[in-house]
């Protein structure tokens, strides 16, 4: 419904303006569960760990980016990030291809209840 008076392009265009620039303002937070004693429990080797740092930072990881960041073949890269995936420290986001990257997962996988 258009507002009396003003073209419907120039009210929806300054409502898009407006919301732009409150994303803009809006930060997000990020909790890291990933602490330095749930991260030993894990029982990752070298290189995995060094990827839970770059993905801190980076915030996704390519199969090939693990490849050259951590000196390991295309083989031991895609051992090492199924088995973060198993673990649920990280998720892949997509199917195959190029278009495939790793991100942190969202917690861990959560064991069967006790007794």
């Amino acid at each position: 419904m258009a507002i009396p008076g003003t073209p419907s392009k120039i009210f929806i265009s300054s409502v898009q303006r407006e919301l732009a620039s409150e994303r803009r303002s809006v930060k997000s937070f990020w909790r890291d569960w990933l602490t330095d004693e749930v991260l030993a429990g894990y029982h990752l080797n070298d290189r995995q760990m060094g990827a839970i740092a770059y993905l801190k930072t980076h915030r996704s990881i390519t199969n090939s980016t693990y490849q050259s960041e951590f000196t390991a073949s295309k083989r031991t890269a895609s051992r090492d990030l199924d088995e973060m995936m198993a673990k649920g420290i990280v998720e892949k986001v997509g199917t195959t291809g190029k278009g495939v990257h790793y991100r942190i997962g969202k917690g861990a996988t959560k064991g069967p209840k006790g007794p």
